[in-house]
C-alpha cells in the first residue's frame, strides 16, 4: 500500500514540475529534495526500482523546465543530505 501511495505522489510531483519554470537554484533544490526522498523511502517501499525511476523522472522534468540546468555533483548532494540527516532535531 505504501509503495502505491509513494508512486502516486511522485507522479503528481512530476506533473507539477512539468508545469513550472525553474532557474538554476530551483533546479538544484529539486535535485536535493529528490535525493533526500530517495534516501528516505528506499528501505520502506517494495518496488524500489519503480520508485527510483519516478524520482529520476522528476529530475528530468525539472531539467527540461529549467532555464540553466547545471546539476549539483553527486558528492555534493550526498554531503548535503547526510548533513541534514545527522543534524539533531529541536523539539
Amino acid at each position: 500500500v505504501l509503495t502505491t501511495i509513494v508512486k502516486l505522489c511522485l507522479k503528481s510531483l512530476q506533473e507539477f514540475v512539468r508545469l513550472q519554470t525553474f532557474n538554476r537554484s530551483g533546479f538544484q533544490q529539486i535535485q536535493l529534495d529528490v535525493q533526500f526522498l530517495r534516501n528516505s523511502v528506499k528501505d520502506k517501499v517494495e518496488d524500489e526500482a519503480a520508485v527510483d525511476f519516478l524520482l529520476d523522472e522528476v529530475i528530468v522534468a525539472a531539467a527540461e523546465r529549467c532555464l540553466d540546468p547545471i546539476p549539483l555533483e553527486s558528492p555534493v548532494l550526498d554531503r548535503l543530505v547526510q548533513a541534514k540527516l545527522e543534524k539533531p532535531r529541536n523539539n
